[in-house]
């Protein structure tokens, strides 16, 4: 009789549990529906980042089919008395774990809802950004029509002009040909200074050095005077005419020349050594001994000298520099130079202004 009743109490006990783990099955059930109707309702809302959440469904997928099968090897070990308690402890384990799963996977769906808010919100922003758009685009358009009937005002107005540009254009290249042909003219003229210097070098050769860009030549004062002397000495007469003759021959002999020439000044220079006032009247006096060599040199071009030829003393107001320091022996010089007239040229840009008038 005690050993009936044993068996009934282990049997109700078993009957017990197995009511508990029926229950706790249902719960479990009831978790897993609730999470698969959460995730189908996630899934229908979130078809614009169905790519972001693939990975996440096949996690849940996976969770789901490792729920099933510990839900049938739950049975099993239901059905199965003979299970020892250390592997209901086991599964129970393995239960919790995968309740942690299902925890983490249901925080991520709860990001994914605020991702999906964060979504929406900008598609609200973009929407509103278009209807604006739209708007400046509909004013652009009623802008666009009023451009368009001033355009067709304008075309009138552009008519008019082209016919008046056709008339001015006849008389606008006359006035090209006449002022390309008074720059051609006035080329013509500033061109006489270059071959004045080409003669000039020519006619010297390497006697002496002649400025490229002035035409002027530069005597030496020490080959010239004495020290303090404005008397020219004997020996240097010589050269001076060898220098002086082809000079002037070639600025009076060709009349080409000789009408562009204004005149031809004969400059005295000295260093800083001693007053102002001393090497004034040592350089003009300087001048004019060389001017008065000129004079000898051809009585029949007195006149004609008289008319081009001048002199004056610059004293030590012009002195020449050597890396920023006088050269004394340089600044010590006699300097011969010629000006050209600008009157023709003058005339001619004149004659050029009163036919534009």
């Amino acid at each position: 009789m005690r050993y009936n009743r044993s068996r009934s109490s282990d049997q109700n006990f078993w009957v017990s549990y197995a009511d508990l783990m029926a229950g706790l099955l249902f719960v479990f059930i009831l978790l897993i529906g609730a999470i698969v109707v959460k995730y189908v309702y996630v899934q229908t809302d979130l078809k614009g980042i169905k790519n972001d959440l693939e990975e996440q469904t096949r996690v849940l997928h996976l969770n789901q089919q490792e729920l099933s099968q510990k839900k049938r090897d739950f049975l099993r070990l239901s059905a199965d008395m003979n299970v020892t308690s250390s592997s209901l402890q086991i599964a129970q384990e393995l239960l919790m774990q995968k309740e942690s799963n299902l925890d983490e996977a249901t925080a991520k769906l709860q990001l994914s809802d605020r991702e999906i808010e964060n979504l929406k919100k900008l598609l609200l922003d973009t929407e509103l950004a278009r209807d604006e758009v739209k708007g400046e685009l509909v004013a652009s358009q009623m802008e666009l029509g009023t451009t368009t009937q001033t355009l067709k005002l304008k075309d009138g107005e552009l008519e008019l002009l082209s016919a008046k540009l056709l008339e001015s254009t006849a008389s606008h290249q006359q006035l090209v040909e006449d002022l390309n042909l008074t720059k051609a003219r006035i080329k013509n003229l500033t061109g006489i200074r270059i071959k004045v210097v080409q003669e000039l070098k020519e006619k010297l050769g390497k006697k002496i050095n002649i400025d490229p860009n002035s035409g002027a030549i530069r005597l030496p004062a020490s080959v010239l005077f004495a020290v303090d002397s404005y008397e020219l000495k004997p020996e240097a007469k010589k050269q001076l005419k060898e220098t002086l003759q082809p000079y002037l021959d070639v600025l009076l002999n060709d009349d080409t020349i000789r009408e562009n020439i204004d005149h031809i000044v004969i400059e005295g220079h000295t260093d800083s050594d001693g007053s102002y006032m001393h090497n004034l009247d040592l350089s003009q006096k300087r001048a004019y001994s060389v001017m008065a060599f000129i004079y000898s040199l051809d009585e029949k071009r007195t006149a004609m000298l008289q008319k081009y030829l001048s002199a004056n003393g610059r004293a030590y107001s012009d002195l020449i520099l050597k890396n920023g320091v006088e050269d004394k022996e340089a600044s010590r010089r006699i300097e011969i130079k010629f000006n050209l007239s600008n009157k023709k040229a003058i005339e001619e840009i004149e004659t050029f202004l009163n036919k534009k008038e």
